[in-house]
């Protein structure tokens, strides 16, 4: 703290210093303000990113004016002096810029959060500059890897960090809950590497990469393995491109770039009863449903998942939905999502047959990797409006089977998803029963269903 004090001391004496011998420069008039963006095409914007590290080495020996000194941004974190660092800065001045340009102006809209996060962690605020070159602040973004949301988790450390993934939910595309994961994340890589370029080297190819890296190469530094090419270029870009941006957004004029001051969002968290879509909320509560599909980005399908859930919505409207809360749901006719009580004969394959889904849906939608873990009794939620659901079952081409020549217990069994016990059962036969062709067997039982929204 002292060493702190004392650099913040000598750059306010330079800085009165210069001010006293030099005349001040001349006022610049900011540039028009820039429309916010009607598509960002983030594959591109991703690829040049990941691509960095060419265009950083065929810039290094181009000149860069040197940036004034902000102290705040200064103290924040060490800026290295390092030749890709000078050759990101040129290609995010030029080339990227406009892109660059676009993702500080997007920032403004979660920046109050990620400062409360980083605060929280007891993490530089530089670090909130990190999305410029992870997602440009977009919450959906999807890298080709599977990286996704403003801090571009994969899912398994997402689930580690305590985020939701699964079929109704990813919370990587949540702002806050993200931004509070990775600076749990963050703050547990210094604490290994007790280093920001390594740690911002883990945070891209992850940790036991870059010790590998650092142990069979015998050094201790970022910098080092990158002047050896010991790591892919994609993180021999990511470092750099993070130093070039914590610069430009310490002193945006010097080049060329503006910032607008963080912005307060006109939100309120309300607890709502689900399955229930975002579109019939938005024309209870009389808001835009677009609007609101956009402040709840991790509602993968646009549904409110069954069970109790806390969505973001307009303030306006936080009283009309909190109201209604609890019934909302039953007056969806958006929703088709029922549960349904498995029987002795029920197969999931067959029952995603008959609703025209797949296994996989039905299993994701229910967090169970294996149909083998549903048994007799299990209520399950299908992808199907319950006044549809019996019909489609009742009349599925498949209740029954014809038997060809050739045909056995056991190969119409394994056709329909059944074992030859079961398919005795269904037809009151014994196994010594002999097939003719022509005759019918019943392959999908006849129920009673038990269904509801």
């Amino acid at each position: 703290m002292n060493e702190r004090r004392a650099l913040l001391l000598l750059l306010s004496i330079l800085a009165a210093a210069c001010a006293g011998s030099i005349p001040p420069p001349r006022s610049v008039v900011p540039p028009p303000p820039i429309a916010p963006p009607t598509h960002l095409d983030s594959s591109a914007y991703r690829a040049a990113l990941e691509d960095a590290y060419s265009h950083i080495v065929a810039r290094e020996g181009v000149p860069v004016n040197a940036p004034h000194v902000d102290v705040e941004a200064a103290v924040s974190m060490e800026i290295p002096d390092h030749k890709t660092i000078r050759g990101a800065l040129t290609y995010f001045t030029t080339d990227l810029k406009p892109s660059i340009q676009e993702s500080l102006l997007r920032s403004a809209k979660y920046r109050k959060l990620i400062d409360k996060a980083l605060d929280e962690y007891q993490l530089p605020k530089g670090l909130a500059w990190l999305p410029v070159i992870e997602s440009a602040y977009v919450p959906t973004l999807t890298s080709r890897a599977g990286a996704h949301g403003i801090w571009q988790f994969m899912p398994d450390t997402a689930r580690e960090y305590g985020l939701r993934v699964d079929w109704w939910v990813d919370e990587r595309a949540d702002p806050e809950r993200s931004t509070r994961a990775a600076a749990a994340y963050l703050r547990d890589l210094y604490r290994q590497f007790n280093d920001w370029p390594l740690t911002l080297a883990a945070y891209n190819a992850g940790p036991g990469r870059i010790r590998r890296a650092l142990q069979s190469n015998n050094v201790s530094t970022f910098w080092a393995l990158s002047d050896l090419g010991a790591l892919p270029k994609e993180t021999r870009g990511y470092v750099p491109t993070f130093f070039a941006t914590l610069m430009i957004a310490s002193d945006p004029s010097t080049y060329g770039f503006r910032l607008n001051d963080p912005a307060d969002v006109d939100e309120k968290r309300v607890e709502v009863a689900g399955p229930l879509s975002l579109t019939y909320l938005a024309e209870a509560a009389q808001v835009d449903a677009a609007l609101l599909t956009s402040m709840n980005p991790a509602l993968r399908r646009g549904i409110v998942p069954p069970g109790r859930a806390t969505i973001r919505v307009p303030s306006k409207a936080a009283d009309t939905i909190a109201a209604r809360a609890a019934t909302l749901k039953n007056d969806d006719a958006n929703v088709a999502i029922c549960s349904f009580t498995l029987r002795g004969s029920d197969s999931i394959a067959r029952i995603a047959r008959a609703i025209g889904t797949t296994a996989e849906t039905i299993l994701a939608m229910n967090d169970v990797r294996s149909a083998d873990r549903l048994h007799t009794g299990d209520s399950i939620y299908l992808p199907v409006r319950a006044r549809e659901l019996g019909n489609l079952l009742a009349h599925s081409s498949e209740i029954y089977y014809a038997v060809s020549k050739g045909d056995t217990f056991y190969s119409i069994a394994k056709k329909h998803d059944l074992t030859v016990d079961e398919l005795l059962e269904l037809n009151d036969l014994r196994h010594t029963h002999k097939l003719h062709p022509g005759d019918k067997l019943r392959v999908i039982a006849g129920r009673t269903m038990t269904a509801g929204s």
